[in-house]
């Protein structure tokens, strides 16, 4: 035993230094090695052997008489080690779902193999214990606290490593923690930046992994994008990567389904192989009704046909309204349908073979505004084709007749009205035109109070429209006040504009001058009056052919053809250079060789603005080589899309959601006035739909950062499709309107998107934490290696050197190899 004297004065040595317990034998003993050293040199002085031999034995026996007398002094040494369950050392197990995944070739679940690690007789485990502070804790959704790591269930539905290990992070920061030990297939689902560094965490991880590589066989959705278009024959487009792990060369089925009915859409097949690139899968269709659509998205081998038909069918299951109201308001429940990852299939789950998408189709109807200096063919044409289209309203203000200047001094006789409205009756009086008032014609109207005073005075009237078409009308067709009102339409309200040439429009310094030459694209032309003829044949430039609202054919080659075949045009307005930031769609190749723009288009404000010079858009019409497909009826109804399909509503609602699917969605409505600036004092309902489920109200509250904004939050944790519908009214009561969204919960598609064992990321993130990897045979020497790594909280202590065996042992080596030499050389 070390006297107290002793132990204090080892506190203040540095570890490693050397020490004697007993320095008042240092006399004693030199003595006694002085004494034995002359007896062993006069003893071997009279033997009679080679001098060599005498020599090396009696070094040896020296050697042996030093060690000995050394251990009388007491060596000792001083070192650290971790004060006794002073660190805290927490066992953090994965618990989600993942774990029960088999690798290839193993009956034994991944989960299983970590719960045979805890065993009753496993050393390692006590080992740790005696040392640490040992913490039990189990992830997924949340971190919590066990008792037996044996017994989890695995049925998490996430993966948050990330958080989790922030949350331990927190929970200790006042107190040392000697690092933490990680059992995962380190597949997250709320994965951290890209430039995360992992030793903010402020301990070490150490992270236990299989001792060999481990392949999961699995055929999976890697990703799924859709495309919304106003490409009329083909407006929604859906990507479906496919890739597969240790399947080897295979036939796959990739499939759309409508989620609504179990519906197949259209399905194909393809070849995957074992490259590890994913291969695309590209879906065209047309849906059948505009709002929040839902479609399912399968991938599987035909061995797997039936079980992804239960699989679909399962998916149907109607939501718990009452379950879902109570994560609403926070509270925490697992799904009552825990995945079950057993199947007949040879692949490890069929569960990351399906993936729900949610599709939010603009739904009208939009209402747009068409004003003509005179009557034409073009509005004919144009409100033919818009009759086809259920989504868009055209409304239609045609001058029919400029006004006149009234010259009454020398007629007593002459009427007030225009002579285009006598003879016909008294009940046309009212509606007849002064002399001093162009003749207009309202088509299309809703109410016969609408347009009856020409062209908007008044925001509330304007803005009730999504978009405006000129079509040969002269700046002075407006009052100022209008044009302003037009301009602020546009730039405030988020409307289109669409400016149509004619003799009428574009006319230099009388367009240039006025809010339409702002909002125009393009600048005016010097010196130009009134439009030119000859013979135009349209081109699209390369950005007008990759513009989707553009094309009327589904490749590059047929679009091309049908621009050929398209009659020439032989009215164009002259203009300037497009303005910066503006788009040149198309043009024309004029008589002198030069080209001219013929649709140009760029953003203005909120909303967006577009110029097509062509006066005589209307040939197209009459002179289209191909009788079965109207390809000018499809043009005008994209244009007419694209032009208010941007166009914000009174009402809107959006759904915000992040990578990590155990946090919650935000759902956002946005209520604006009559004037469209924001409404503060309104009143929003939600109502949360789930397919096939019963619909539950959610409470939403106004945002104090944006005017006009009202959020809610919804754990939307039972995987299938969710519809909210907002309802706003103004504070006095009156409706404002309504809007629609809608979002896929797949919190099972984010667990079992990579089922391999994620190596790469537990590298980084040990090796930046200052720990490392742990082989599962290699737990019992990582226990006893660990209280020897830096450590927080240690104490000082000393061991006694000639306590080793070693020292002994070494002792007696030396004399029994003195002992053998004599033997061997005959020194008796």
């Amino acid at each position: 035993m070390l006297s107290p004297s002793l132990l204090a004065v080892t506190g203040d040595r540095e570890p490693g230094e050397l020490l004697w317990g007993a320095p008042s034998w240092i006399v004693p003993a030199a003595v006694i090695v002085a004494v034995l050293a002359i007896l062993v040199v006069w003893n071997y002085s009279h033997r009679v052997t080679v001098g060599s031999v005498r020599l090396l034995a009696g070094v040896l026996k020296m050697a042996a008489i030093l060690l000995l007398a050394v251990c009388l002094l007491q060596p000792l040494r001083s070192g650290t080690r971790p004060r006794a369950h002073a660190n805290v050392l927490p066992v953090l197990i994965d618990n989600s779902q993942s774990m029960r995944l088999k690798p290839a070739g193993s009956d034994q679940a991944r989960g299983d193999r970590i719960a045979e690690l805890f065993g009753d007789d496993e050393s390692w485990w006590v080992r740790l214990a005696q040392t640490f502070d040992v913490r039990n804790y189990s992830f997924d959704a949340r971190l919590e606290a066990i008792d037996d790591p044996v017994e989890l269930p695995l049925d998490g539905y996430v993966s948050s490593l990330t958080g989790s290990l922030q949350n331990l992070a927190e929970r200790f920061v006042e107190r040392p923690v000697g690092g933490v030990l990680l059992f995962t297939d380190g597949n997250m689902t709320d994965a951290p930046p890209a430039d995360f560094d992992w030793s903010q965490l402020g301990f070490p991880i150490y992270a236990v992994l299989p001792e060999q590589e481990e392949e999961v066989r699995d055929l999976r959705i890697a990703g799924v994008s859709t495309t919304q278009t106003d490409f009329e024959s083909a407006p929604l487009t859906v990507r479906v990567a496919v890739d597969a792990v240790a399947m080897g060369k295979t036939e796959a089925v990739v499939q759309i389904r409508d989620a609504t009915n179990n519906q197949v859409i259209e399905e194909k097949s393809i070849a995957v192989d074992a490259s590890g690139k994913a291969k695309e899968v590209r879906f065209q269709f047309r849906p059948d009704s505009s709002g929040v659509q839902f479609y399912s998205v399968n991938v599987f081998r035909e061995s797997d046909r039936q079980a992804m038909e239960q699989i679909n069918r399962s998916g149907q299951r109607p939501g718990d309204a009452s379950g879902e109201q109570g994560r609403q308001r926070g509270t925490e429940s697992v799904p009552s349908d825990a995945t079950d990852l057993s199947n007949d299939s040879d692949e490890a789950t069929l569960v990351n073979n399906r993936r729900l998408v949610a599709v939010n189709r603009a739904i009208g109807p939009y209402r747009v505004l068409y004003v003509a200096g005179r009557p034409n063919w073009e509005f004919k044409f144009i409100r033919r084709a818009l009759q086809e289209d259920a989504e868009v309203q055209l409304v239609g203000l045609l001058r029919i007749a400029n006004k006149e200047p009234k010259f009454s001094f020398r007629d007593r006789g002459v009427n007030e009205t225009n002579p285009l409205f006598a003879g016909l009756g008294a009940d046309a009086e009212d509606a007849a035109a002064q002399y001093d008032e162009p003749v207009i014609l309202r088509l299309g109207v809703k109410e016969s109070e609408e347009l009856s005073d020409g062209f908007p005075e008044s925001a509330e009237e304007l803005f009730g429209y999504h978009g405006v078409i000129l079509d040969d009308i002269d700046p002075e067709f407006f009052s100022p006040d209008q044009l302003l009102l037009l301009r602020q339409f546009v730039a405030t309200r988020g409307g289109g504009l669409l400016m149509l040439g004619g003799q009428e429009m574009f006319a230099d310094k009388r367009f240039a001058d006025t809010p339409l030459g702002e909002l125009a694209p393009f600048y005016s032309a010097a010196g130009a009056t009134r439009g030119r003829s000859g013979a135009f044949q349209l081109e699209f430039t390369r950005e007008g052919m990759l513009q989707p609202w553009i094309r009327l054919r589904d490749n590059e080659a047929a679009e091309r053809n049908r621009i050929a075949e398209m009659p020439s045009f032989t009215t164009l307005n002259s203009i300037g250079d497009a303005k910066p930031g503006a788009s040149t769609l198309a043009t024309v190749q004029t008589d002198d060789g030069q080209t001219s723009p013929a649709l140009v288009a760029h953003r203005f404000g909120k909303g967006r603005s577009a110029a097509i010079p062509l006066g005589d858009l209307w040939r197209w019409s009459m002179h289209r080589n191909d009788r079965n497909r109207d390809d000018p009826a499809q043009a005008w109804r994209q244009i007419t899309h694209w032009l208010v399909n941007e166009v914000p509503k009174r009402v809107e609602v959006r759904v915000e959601s992040g990578q990590d699917p155990s946090q919650p969605v935000t759902i956002i409505a946005s209520a604006r006035d009559e004037s469209y600036l924001p409404l503060d004092n309104a009143n929003v309902e939600l109502e949360i739909t789930p397919i096939g489920g019963k619909p539950f109200p959610v409470v939403a509250r106004p945002d104090d950062r944006n005017a006009g904004e009202y959020q809610a939050t919804y754990w939307s944790r039972q995987p299938g499709g969710y519809r909210v519908t907002a309802k706003v009214t103004a504070g006095d009561g009156s409706p404002v309107g309504t809007a629609t969204a809608g979002w896929s919960a797949q919190s099972d598609a984010a667990e079992f998107r990579d089922l391999q064992l994620n190596r790469k990321l537990l590298e980084t993130m040990t090796k930046q934490s200052g720990g490392e990897i742990v082989r599962e045979d290699r737990l019992e020497q990582f226990a006893n290696d660990l209280p020897d790594k830096k450590v927080p909280v240690t104490e000082a202590w000393v061991y006694p050197i000639w306590h080793h065996p070693w020292v002994m042992m070494t002792a007696m080596l030396f004399l029994c190899c003195e002992w053998g030499l004599r033997r061997w050389k005959g020194l008796a």
